[in-house]
């Protein structure tokens, strides 16, 4: 009952917070569009899994309806939350589980994230699902065989959404699985690796079809991140931490550090929780998750170049576990009489900490609202021009532009045979040979930003600017 009351809570405060109208950003249009009514599917590149569309299309293949498909997300992110922590309930005290959901819930970049068509949440929900049932399936000698089934359908889940987060999470829990003696069951092995191997199996699938095969995609994503080499890129995450949403170059200055308290301390109480489960039986409990967490957070400290805060979420998931632990353990060791002084405290410290991420989420959200809402501006603008599907918008800038007219996207204006063909930029950018002849239409949005529409002659159109 708890976990659902924090996601009933979580969902309608990030419902709340973060405007269901706002407009899909580039990934979430490339992974839209892939079944959404509204226009053609954009390039699907190689770094990409195609999970997080699948529960896209729930809305996006239905209707057009951007609000809709932010109220499904929510609705599906706070059934995620609930089934991340779920197997946990066994294996912890009742009260640290839902601690641990709840504070994974109040961090800000997971509120932000609840309604995006975007991975990285689910694979945070995948990872914490996983070393649960992990767990429970070797909690006993002769676990029932739905755990095991529990721990392959998490897995599975997690190599769909991102195949190479579930690679990075694999190889703890197997590692964890041969070396303790006590955890040295087939049907463990064999569900971890059924459940990797059937998650990841439609990546490989179009990797074939699509890239030329599994070591040419990975080598073309790898070329997407400007490769994937040894980097230190844990400033980075710390610059990015309270925003922005990408941080690629990452220069900008670290905003609001005076909230960033919370990532220091999280190692320091997570390494906390571990040392008080020592004290009893839980010690491989808390190890494990924690281990888990390092594992899975290197891709993104040490391997790439640039940073963003959702890259972190699985990791945040699973250290909220410890932590919890540590928060609970703490006030229960407490002298007695100190008790109330130390449960007072814990909660003053808790309010605090949400209380300092909510206000980082308002001032996201409203920033990205403001930025976003020129999508939605523009599209109409141009859309009274004339323009209609089938289309094709091209600019470098322009595939969530496109995505909301109906129209294919391209980068730069070139020939699309039986298509209206437009090109939309910031005015004043430099104006390709190709557009000199076209028809000229200058566009001002209600924020003041002005635009450069070039239409291409087109036979079975009247352009009107």
């Amino acid at each position: 009952m708890g976990l659902v009351l924090v996601a009933a809570c979580f969902t309608a405060l990030q419902i709340a917070t973060v405007p269901p109208r706002l407009p899909l950003g580039w990934d979430e249009v490339v992974y839209t569009s892939q079944v959404a009514v509204r226009a053609p599917a954009a390039y699907f590149d190689a770094p990409r899994a195609r999970g997080v569309t699948l529960l896209a299309a729930g809305a996006a293949a239905l209707s057009s309806s951007t609000v809709l498909l932010r109220l499904w997300m929510s609705l599906l992110a706070g059934v995620g939350l609930v089934a991340a922590y779920w197997p946990w309930r066994r294996l912890l005290a009742a009260r640290v589980v839902v601690l641990a959901a709840a504070l994974f819930a109040s961090l800000w970049v997971v509120g932000f994230y609840a309604d995006e068509v975007m991975p990285n949440l689910y694979v945070a929900y995948g990872t914490v699902a996983a070393v649960g049932w992990f767990l429970r399936s070797v909690a006993v000698p002769r676990a029932p065989r739905s755990t095991s089934a529990a721990l392959a359908a998490s897995m599975g889940f997690t190599a769909l959404i991102r195949p190479s987060d579930a690679m990075f999470l694999a190889v703890p829990l197997l590692v964890a699985g041969l070396a303790v003696r006590t955890w040295r069951h087939i049907g463990v092995v064999v569900g971890l690796v059924a459940g990797l191997a059937a998650g990841t199996l439609p990546w490989i699938i179009e990797a074939d079809m699509r890239f030329g095969g599994v070591v040419a995609r990975l080598q073309a994503g790898s070329a997407e991140q400007d490769g994937m080499s040894l980097h230190n890129a844990v400033g980075m995450e710390l610059r990015a931490l309270n925003g922005p949403t990408l941080c690629r170059p990452c220069t900008v200055p670290w905003t609001h550090p005076q909230l960033s308290l919370w990532w220091f301390a999280m190692p320091l109480l997570a390494t906390t929780g571990v040392l008080i489960a020592a004290r009893g039986t839980s010690l491989g409990t808390l190890l494990l998750p924690t281990a888990c967490a390092a594992v899975v957070s290197t891709q993104y400290l040490l391997l790439i170049d640039y940073a963003a805060p959702r890259f972190l979420m699985p990791t945040y998931a699973l250290l909220a576990l410890p932590v919890a632990a540590c928060i609970v353990g703490l006030v229960s060791l407490s002298p007695a009489r100190l008790r109330p002084a130390a449960v007072a405290v814990a909660a003053l410290a808790l309010a605090a900490q949400a209380g300092s991420q909510y206000y980082v989420l308002h001032n996201r959200a409203r920033e990205i609202t403001n930025a976003r809402t020129q999508i939605a501006e523009l599209a109409r603008k141009v859309s009274a021009t004339g323009l209609h599907a089938p289309c094709t918008l091209a600019g470098l800038d322009m595939l969530e532009y496109a995505f909301y007219l109906g129209c294919s996207w391209q980068p730069s204006a070139s020939p699309a045979p039986q298509e209206h063909l437009a090109m939309a930029q910031p005015a004043g950018r430099p104006l390709p040979d190709v557009a000199r002849s076209w028809k000229h239409c200058s566009l001002v949005l209600p924020n003041g930003s002005n635009w450069d529409l070039y239409l291409a002659p087109a036979a079975d159109a009247v352009w009107r600017c």
